[in-house]
């Protein structure tokens, strides 16, 4: 009852005065068997939050979507609670017209300053207004360039996810990593998060490097040391 209850509180009527509103600027759509009309001037800038990557070369069923914090509305925009709710309304009516198997989200959260990141408030909001269909299909969440703040932030958010769910995210460090994860896939990449990348992979591809390198020289040893053991013998 509860979750049923939240549902219906985030979707409700706008604060915006609809009669205003004029018809070529509205998205007419049906959530959870609710009529939505998105107000499509609003999100316009905010459209490519969501893209479509294809699907994964393994079996060309299973949806690829990106998500780009860098692309969210700023905090310090006079009507971004509007703007926030009409844009979770657009990234869930194009999620629900893309998958119609499993998928695969991947959330690039590279050059994503604070003001534009959502409070956990607002997440946990549309995690709960997500339909039974979309929670089950998804087979995992790809969270790119985690910040230690994003990585708190998620696990403060345990007791309200799933635990199903919890163990779907996985961290990803570097576009390398990200590529050697889903080859042959088309995901665009905005410049801003390119740039981004260069300092993860100073950080993260040294420690890789160093951590090769440990292991290198450790199998070196282990082969020198049994070498000579059967030269002894």
């Amino acid at each position: 009852m509860v979750v049923l209850f939240k549902r219906t509180s985030l979707l409700r009527s706008t604060s915006r005065d609809e009669s205003n509103v004029e018809a070529e600027d509205v998205i007419a759509c049906v959530i959870d068997n609710t009529p939505i009309n998105i107000d499509a001037k609003t999100i316009t800038p905010f459209k490519c939050v969501i893209s479509s990557a294809g699907t994964l070369q393994q079996d060309n069923q299973t949806a690829v979507i990106a998500i780009y914090g860098c692309w969210l509305p700023d905090h310090r925009l006079r009507e971004y609670r509007y703007i926030m709710d009409q844009l979770f309304y657009y990234v869930y009516h194009t999620l629900d017209k893309l998958v119609t198997n499993d998928y695969i989200l991947i959330y690039f959260h590279g050059a994503t300053p604070k003001h534009r990141t959502p409070d956990l408030k607002f997440l946990r909001k549309c995690y709960q207004m997500i339909n039974f269909r979309l929670r089950k299909n998804l087979r995992s969440v790809y969270v790119v360039h985690p910040t230690r703040w994003l990585r708190t932030v998620i696990a403060l958010s345990r007791p309200f996810f799933s635990n199903k769910f919890y163990h779907k995210i996985n961290y990803i460090y570097t576009i390398a990593e990200l590529e050697r994860q889903f080859p042959n896939n088309q995901l665009s990449i905005p410049v801003a998060i390119e740039q981004t990348d260069w300092l993860y992979s100073q950080k993260y591809d040294r420690q890789n490097a160093s951590i090769n390198r440990s292991i290198a020289l450790s199998t070196a040893s282990c082969t020198l040391n049994n070498s000579e053991s059967e030269s002894v013998a």
